[in-house]
């Protein structure tokens, strides 16, 4: 069963400081572990009840079984289930240069979790390449993060740098549109879209920050249905809006 030690260290890195120093991350639940094990990612150790049936020719060395009130302990679920595994952080290069196909998102400034990672669901399904968040944007490894991607963050290409350093440094050369969520936008059904690209969603509360402005090719916005009821009501949640705005993206252009 797992010592104090292990317990501790496990616990640690629930908070974003440990897990730098640690240079690692959990990954919780049958599913996500699965996903991780067939992934690029290096599994560090995975902590498992009697209840879960390991892989066949999964390395035994990086298996320890614990109790489920261990994992009850350090888990960060509501409910815990079966498992529990370390994952290491694998080096994170920025892009040098923007691509010159696809389409590929931008991230500025999301600070909500759950929302970074429906974010991720969101553009792997879609069929999105590389995405780039900027440095103020919630750390990627964060657990409702890993949680909420179900499994989308060991698919996707994630950077984190200056979105306006990248997109100054490559005016010259890069010939994709950027696309940008915004509501002053126009209404996206209206909006002259291409099958290559970048899209811009930015901070749940704040919008896009304006020193990316002068790089954006065309602003689109989700209008509502005219009313009362519609003029009353919160602007839609940045994962929702991706979604619709990648799903008309995909539905003019599809893979």
């Amino acid at each position: 069963m797992a010592s104090r030690a292990t317990i501790s260290y496990l616990r640690s890195l629930h908070q974003k400081k440990f897990r730098l120093e640690e240079n690692a991350f959990i990954v919780e639940g049958p599913k996500l572990v699965a996903e991780l094990i067939h992934s690029r990612f290096r599994v560090k150790r995975i902590f498992f009840t009697p209840h879960w049936l390991a892989p066949a020719g999964l390395d035994s060395g990086i298996l320890e079984e614990i109790s489920p009130k261990e994992l009850e302990q350090v888990s960060a679920l509501h409910t815990p289930n079966k498992v529990l595994a370390v994952a290491e952080i694998p080096e994170q290069l920025p892009l040098a240069t923007l691509p010159v196909s696809g389409l590929n998102l931008m991230i500025d400034q999301v600070q909500d979790p759950g929302n970074l990672g429906t974010i991720l669901r969101i553009a792997d399904w879609f069929g999105f390449g590389k995405i780039v968040c900027s440095p103020d944007t919630v750390e990627l490894y964060n657990p409702k993060i890993v949680q909420s991607s179900m499994g989308s963050l060991f698919r996707m290409e994630v950077s984190y740098q200056s979105l306006a350093g990248l997109l100054a440094e490559n005016a010259g050369s890069a010939n994709l549109p950027v696309f940008a969520a915004e509501l002053n936008g126009a209404p996206l059904s209206e909006c002259q879209l291409s099958p290559q690209g970048w899209l811009i969603v930015g901070n749940e509360s704040r919008g896009i920050q304006q020193v990316l402005k002068p790089f954006i090719t065309q602003s689109v916005k989700i209008p509502g249905l005219s009313g009362s009821n519609w003029e009353q009501a919160e602007s839609l949640n940045v994962a929702v809006a991706t979604g619709i705005i990648c799903y008309e993206f995909r539905r003019r252009f599809p893979l």
